[in-house]
């Protein structure tokens, strides 16, 4: 049986060719029907409307009672079942095996799980899509319940269908099938030689040897892509009927795992780190499997999002160094002998068996999506996303080694400090992070609980000003504005912290001289008062005595606003609070005089500590090299 749908005017050919070479092998013994939705997106019969055939003796009939249908829905589980349904009463008392052929998607709760605010996917649980067709997917779940529904004993399925190799499909589909054929890699366009496939069954072969052989076939032609360098290729043969020894040692192992994170390591082989948590060692074999190489060809077809589930507890064992985990891993190895018929890589590797979900780029944005994914039967039956979720926690939370804390905390954190090294957590392990050139942040902690931020980024700074304390000298925390901080070193000269929040980050600064590590924005703080006013005619200053106003200053503060007020004899005019940035090269000032407004620009330059020089014209813009209206500069003097 062929249940196919083409997405594209490439399968749409493709897939019906593949079908179409297995219908000319067919004989009295060995029959074929199709199934094939054609995408729609090109010209001809070929790719528009669903057909169904039947095919004996080398003879293809299409079924004219079931004509050519055009918005057939074939992602509808209900269709596939009535299919099967239909061809097991074509050839009665027959043995079947169902291949199914489209685009295969990579596994994701967010697209393969049913959303609970979404109606129109409340019905549609899975764990992996296996057929698309111009949006909508039929997921593992769905095409493991059609079979079910259909009522019809198949003895293999046949994925012809990319990244079809998850062990969470594995769960969905135990029991519709005495096998499953299929890659946890995508597969090549043509996928399998389904002439000697139905040869094999004329000559009288098993399905188990059947599917075998067709896995040994399918990859000696794929090893070409291999050796031409342009993808790896992976196939494997499992036998799905009963798989609950794979889920009760899954669920053991796991349970060991979840339980042991604490416990520290007294092995010395390396990657086992000596005296860490087995917790540690379990996330870094996770990160050693997660990471896909750029650089090697062979996983250029590798499904994102995820790890070699079997692969990853080997890893676990040997970078955890625990001991115990050995009788399980052994335990599993023999239930794998007992499942897999064959498994063929082209790199003569072992390394790809079964696809599990892991999220660990975008761990921290999933969260809705792991819930999820408690959905899925697999998950169910071994505790894989719970053992996940924490095993992630547990690296996050781990506490720092602590360094000399100097107390009380209070008296020793007061001053200013200076940012010298940011570093974020990344699968339990602090990585550091490149400081952008331009870039610093100085934290100035007052006794009377002021606590002053600068922040510089792309040279533009800007001046924060809030408050801090709450500290406490037994666990070392204490708040910075809304942010509870962790003290992990403090020294006279040497602060190390870490505020709370996922993702971590943790800082470290240095104690500096409030007077010798200004900023310019610093330097600028406080109330300047007009005292020259200067016009640029042809091209010289000539200094403006007409019209001066009475009063003018500008007034810059801490907290990053400014203030300034103009009064002539008849009007004045005053703009407060404006929010402000200086860039600390070219002291170009951006401003917002209101928040609907735009931003507007100036230049200052501090020509000493007491005189401010502000050079302004009307449209004025930093990118430009020159000015193209009157020029004006101001000096102005410290209140």
């Amino acid at each position: 049986m062929f249940y196919m749908s083409g997405g594209d005017p490439e399968h749409d050919i493709l897939l019906m060719e593949s079908a179409r070479q297995a219908a000319e092998a067919t004989g009295d013994d060995v029959a074929v029907t199709i199934l094939m939705k054609a995408s729609g997106k090109g010209e001809g019969e070929a790719h528009n409307g669903t057909c169904r055939y039947t095919a004996q003796d080398g003879v293809l009939t299409q079924d004219t009672e079931f004509g050519t249908v055009d918005d057939f829905a074939v992602t509808d589980p209900t269709n596939l079942a009535e299919f099967i349904r239909w061809s097991a009463e074509q050839y009665p008392c027959r043995r079947y095996l169902l291949a199914f052929g489209g685009h295969g998607i990579t596994f994701s709760p967010e697209t393969d799980l049913p959303d609970p605010a979404d109606d129109t996917r409340a019905d549609r649980p899975g764990t992996r899509a296996s057929l698309s067709d111009n949006g909508n997917l039929m997921t593992a779940a769905q095409l493991g319940n059609a079979i079910r529904q259909s009522g019809v004993d198949l003895e293999a399925l046949i994925a012809h269908s990319c990244q079809q190799g998850s062990i969470e499909m594995l769960a969905e589909w135990e029991g519709t099938a005495d096998y499953l054929l299929g890659s946890p890699f995508s597969i090549p366009d043509y996928a399998y030689d389904y002439t000697s496939l139905i040869n094999d069954l004329r000559e009288g072969c098993s399905v188990e040897e059947t599917l075998k052989r067709t896995a040994h076939r399918a990859i000696n032609l794929w090893q070409e892509f291999h050796n031409q360098g342009v993808s790896g290729m992976v196939m494997e043969v499992t036998r799905l009927r009963d798989l609950s020894p794979l889920w009760d040692v899954l669920r053991q192992t796991l349970d060991l795992m979840h339980e042991s994170m604490d416990e520290v390591n007294l092995t010395t082989d390396a990657p086992a780190v000596y005296g860490e948590t087995y917790g540690k060692g379990y996330m870094r074999a996770l990160v050693d499997k997660y990471e896909r190489d750029h650089s090697d060809f062979f996983q250029n077809t590798r499904a994102f999002y995820a790890v070699d589930l079997p692969g990853y507890l080997h890893a676990a064992f040997v970078h955890s160094g625990n001991m115990s985990l050995a009788s399980y891993i052994n335990r599993l190895d023999k239930v794998l002998a007992d499942i897999v018929v064959t498994h063929r890589q082209t790199d003569g590797k072992y390394d790809f068996l079964y696809n599990v979900y892991t999220n660990l780029s975008n761990y921290s944005s999933s969260e809705e999506a792991r819930e999820r994914y408690h959905d899925c039967r697999f998950d169910q039956l071994t505790g894989w996303g719970t053992f996940y979720e924490d095993l992630m926690d547990y690296v996050n939370q781990l506490p720092d080694e602590p360094g000399r804390i100097l107390t009380p905390i209070a008296d020793h954190l007061t001053g200013k400090w200076k940012v010298t090294k940011l570093f974020y957590k990344e699968y339990g392990e602090w990585v550091p992070e490149k400081l952008p050139v331009g870039s610093a942040q100085t934290f100035t902690l007052r006794a009377n609980g002021e606590l002053f931020r600068t922040r510089t980024s792309a040279y533009d700074t800007n001046l924060h000003l809030s408050d801090w304390g709450d500290t406490d000298d037994t666990d070392f925390t204490f708040r910075m504005d809304k942010s509870l901080c962790k003290i992990h070193r403090l020294t006279k000269n040497k602060l190390e912290l870490t505020e709370e929040g996922f993702p971590q980050y943790k800082m470290r600064l240095r104690r500096v001289s409030d007077e010798d590590e200004k900023t310019l924005a610093e330097r600028m703080v406080g109330k300047w008062i007009l005292s020259k006013r200067y016009q640029k005619v042809d091209g010289a200053w000539v200094e403006v005595t007409d019209d001066l106003p009475l009063e003018c200053w500008s007034e810059y503060t801490e907290a990053g606003k400014f203030t300034t007020y103009t009064r002539w004899a008849d009007e004045e005019h005053l703009n407060k609070d404006m929010r402000w940035r200086v860039h600390e090269l070219t002291g170009v000032i951006t401003y917002w005089p209101s928040e609907e407004a735009s931003l507007a620009y100036f230049r200052i330059a501090l020509e000493d500590d007491d005189t401010l020089v502000m050079n302004y014209a009307e449209n004025y813009n930093p990118t430009q090299e020159e000015q193209v209206n009157t020029e004006y500069k101001d000096i102005l003097v410290r209140n």
